[in-house]
């Protein structure tokens, strides 16, 4: 059970920082006016920025679901529910038939998970661009699903 709970803060610190990360970006996405404050050097370009925030949006998400996915199965073992596995899916899939997560949730996690696999093995603007456009969304199925899988 320590080990179940030292996961859950690791996965709601991540969640946290996913959180801060969204913010951030959505701050310099929606910013009117382009300039820059004076301590960031004349070098450093307003697209830089956003570029930096997008893909720390990006990393921050990629964690994020990958700590999610590990936390469940050894949530999924302590109640003895899964067998050993490695697969995020089938732990997710053992989630739902568990009715720990519901079939909505689950089709997004498959989401997650398929757009975390894009974005680590292929990296293309377009694909950054709209990860970030959803990435709230899934920080939300995120933080409702750990409320839900506090450990006892």
């Amino acid at each position: 059970m320590a080990k179940l709970k030292l996961k859950y803060e690791s996965l709601t610190s991540a969640i946290k920082t996913l959180e801060r990360a969204i913010f951030v970006f959505e701050k310099i996405k929606n910013k009117k006016t382009k300039s820059l404050p004076n301590f960031i050097d004349e070098d450093v370009t307003y697209e830089d920025i956003y570029k930096a925030a997008r893909d720390s949006l990006a990393q921050r998400f990629e964690f994020s679901i990958e700590l999610f996915w590990k936390y469940l199965k050894e949530y999924l073992s302590e109640k003895g529910i899964i067998a050993n596995t490695d697969s995020p899916k089938d732990v997710i899939r053992s989630g739902c038939k568990a009715k720990l997560i519901s079939e909505e949730d689950t089709e997004i996690f498959f989401e997650m998970l398929k757009s975390r696999n894009l974005t680590s093995h292929i990296y293309k603007e377009e694909l950054a661009e709209k990860l970030a456009l959803v990435i709230n969304s899934f920080c939300e199925v995120l933080k409702r699903n750990i409320d839900d899988l506090k450990p006892e």
